[in-house]
């Protein structure tokens, strides 16, 4: 349905995203994940052809066959709504707060398919039914300001789905949201894509989300795919330091209930877009870092749970 190859997003010398190669299939669920300003959202971006106009790009997005220039905004409008669409983050953002909820998803309706005003509110019905806004004929006439965070997240849902997209990318869709409204929101994009067989993206910071909800599974730092594979087996056997890393942090109830300590962290912070180093990414924060690790892009090495790309694995690999 969709392929990268190659694909960086760069401004000047910094890579937003660096050489991302990946393919998306009918019916897939892909979760992407990774700490803050690690690519996750450009890539999203790119797969929309929606890269800021500051941004370089490169590499190769085929689509459907067809190979996509990634500025020519004439050879993808056609393909947004249709052929893919993005749930995007924040709600209240996303939603033009002077608009009635209505108008706003029956908009792609009209110019997409050619609906009439009758046929695009029967339509928005239907999808508000299908994810679950309850009094759909009221919130045809409400504003994004008189819904619950819920339920504007849910019709984010239906406006993505306005005209039957074959990918679904959802960037941090339960972003702000409770525990429970969050589950509910991730079952909901999980029953969507497999009774539509529709491909869906997950973007998200929440690995029990992502745990639940996809197949496959990349991880992503300093704009670098560092591991990939089924998500399942990543999750549990991770392969790259820095995929440990992010597992090891994630907060525990036998922590909460021992003595009081720590929350187990990742040292240091994500550098800056101008500062990542020229090799691997993670390197100066790696338990495992060799020294020539900042000065030499690792390669991916094939494990057993998937694709990592690390120099200790490399070497290990080979015996060294």
């Amino acid at each position: 349905m969709i392929e990268l190859k190659n694909l960086s997003v760069t401004l000047g010398a910094a890579a937003a995203v660096r050489d991302a190669s990946l393919s998306i299939q009918a019916g897939d669920r892909l979760g992407v994940v990774g700490e803050s300003g690690c690519g996750k959202s450009m890539l999203a971006l790119s797969m929309m052809g929606m890269v800021p106009d500051a941004l370089a790009v490169s590499g190769q997005i085929t689509l459907n066959g067809t190979a996509m220039p990634p500025r020519d905004e004439t050879a993808w409008r056609p393909h947004r709504a249709r052929s893919m669409a993005m749930i995007f983050q924040e709600p209240m953002a996303a939603l033009n707060p002077l608009r009635r909820i209505g108008d706003t998803v029956m908009e792609p309706m009209r110019v997409h398919l050619g609906l009439s005003r009758e046929d695009a509110i029967k339509r928005t019905l239907d999808l508000f039914a299908e994810t679950g806004i309850r009094d759909p004929e009221l919130r045809l006439r409400q504003y994004p300001h008189q819904l619950s965070g819920g339920q504007r997240q849910r019709v984010l849902i239906a406006l993505a789905l306005a005209c039957d997209p074959a990918l679904l990318i959802a960037d941090e869709p339960t972003t702000a949201l409770d525990a429970n409204v969050s589950l509910r929101i991730t079952d909901l994009l999980v029953r969507l894509s497999r009774q539509r067989n529709m491909a869906l993206v997950l973007i998200s910071h929440d690995l029990g989300a992502v745990a639940r909800a996809t197949k496959d599974i990349l991880v992503m730092y300093g704009g670098d795919i560092v591991e990939r594979g089924p998500t399942a087996a990543v999750l549990a056997h991770p392969a790259h330091p820095y995929t440990k890393g992010l597992l090891g942090a994630r907060p525990r109830i036998e922590q909460a209930a021992g003595k009081r300590r720590h929350l187990p962290t990742i040292p240091g912070s994500v550098p800056g877009l101008f500062d990542l180093p020229k090799g691997c990414r993670f390197s100066g924060r790696c338990s495992v870092e060799m020294p020539h690790c900042a000065r030499s892009k690792p390669e991916n090495v094939n494990t057993e749970q998937g694709q990592a790309a690390c120099h200790q694995l490399k070497e290990g690999h080979n015996g060294g």
